[in-house]
């Protein structure tokens, strides 16, 4: 599961908030908001947290990052070996990143996770003339699995694939054709105050804030009571 990698909470007990989740569900993760940096954020710590152990991570974005990530506290801090195992990959425009993804089958290295930020902005610029916004994304995304697929095979171990987009960017029912994970960021009641949850468990909540030092400080990871559980009290 991809949750454990930008959620600073046991990973068993995540399985136990996450019950539908098998043991290779950690392949493939989308995190969804409205919020550019936060997003990137968790995503960025995603890669990070795989990055630490020596494995290199592609994170592919449009342009540098404008602000630096937010550390969230209690995963994997950005050491100097972790940052070398990250490669930044700038690429602005869907042709070129479909072109980037097909040349995989003519390498010799392989990364073990290839992050895409804001993936959605690859096809934000088409016109209804030019293509359906929504088949220019599920082609990506295609092309996004098969590649994976295919350093997946050539490796013997799973390639994670993971993106970051913004809320109605594409239909859900697409987005879970496409990943085993889908987290979604919205805000909470206070300032600074945001959760997440997880489209399989709507219930789930993982409540955040920022810190002073703009830290993402994750506070409580709960479900929601089902209607069961309040007549049972």
């Amino acid at each position: 599961m991809s949750a454990y990698r930008f959620l600073p909470f046991n990973k068993s007990d995540i399985s136990q908030l996450l019950p539908s989740q098998g043991a290779n569900s950690g392949e493939s993760c989308a995190i969804i908001g409205d919020n550019k940096l936060l997003k990137s954020s968790l995503l960025f710590q995603a890669a990070l947290s795989i990055a630490s152990a020596g494995d290199q991570v592609l994170f592919i974005c449009p342009r540098p990052l404008d602000h630096r990530p937010h550390h969230v506290v209690g995963v994997p801090q950005p050491s100097h070996l972790a940052l070398q195992c990250i490669k930044m990959v700038y690429i602005e425009n869907s042709p070129d990143l479909l072109q980037y993804l097909c040349e995989f089958h003519t390498k010799d290295s392989f990364p073990a996770a290839i992050a895409v930020d804001d993936i959605q902005y690859y096809i934000s610029h088409l016109s209804s003339e030019d293509q359906n916004t929504d088949a220019a994304l599920i082609k990506l995304l295609a092309i996004l699995e098969d590649t994976t697929a295919f350093i997946s095979q050539k490796k013997g171990e799973a390639c994670h694939r993971m993106v970051s987009l913004s809320k109605g960017a594409c239909p859900k029912s697409f987005l879970k054709r496409y990943f085993r994970e889908l987290w979604y960021i919205s805000s909470g009641e206070k300032e600074s105050e945001y959760f997440l949850t997880d489209c399989q468990v709507p219930a789930l909540r993982a409540l955040f804030h920022l810190n002073d030092g703009e830290e993402i400080v994750f506070d409580e990871l709960f479900k929601l009571p089902s209607e069961n559980d309040i007549e049972a009290q």
